[in-house]
């Protein structure tokens, strides 16, 4: 396990690495807390997940998606590595965010030429 948290926090630097790890380590304590081995996870158990994070924690809208894509990303590099043969999250249902919940730089890209 300690293996695949490195190969995954090895590819941020700075405040991103700071923000990810901590990002990490609340579904870690809360697999730890539920007796579920990260690496033994299937698709349920991370939508439970998700909805402890939006049920029981109350995340604002805005940072449960977040923390969900740091738990794909950390099971994608999973994969990459061979550590696991394929993602407990490849099919977990994104939530959406509110308009109202968005930050407000979102959307602000143009696409025209």
């Amino acid at each position: 396990m300690r293996a695949a948290v490195s190969a995954f926090l090895g590819r941020y630097r700075g405040q991103t690495r700071v923000h990810t790890d901590s990002d990490l380590r609340v579904f870690l304590r809360w697999c730890a807390d539920h007796d579920l081995d990260p690496l033994a996870a299937v698709r349920v158990d991370i939508e439970r997940y998700v909805r402890w994070l939006q049920d029981v924690r109350r995340y604002q809208p805005s940072t449960v998606p977040r923390r969900l894509s740091v738990v794909v990303g950390f099971y994608r590099v999973c994969v990459i590595d061979a550590i696991l043969e394929h993602s407990p999250a490849d099919y977990v249902r994104r939530p959406t965010v509110p308009a109202e919940s968005r930050p407000s730089d979102w959307g602000t890209c143009s696409s025209k030429p």
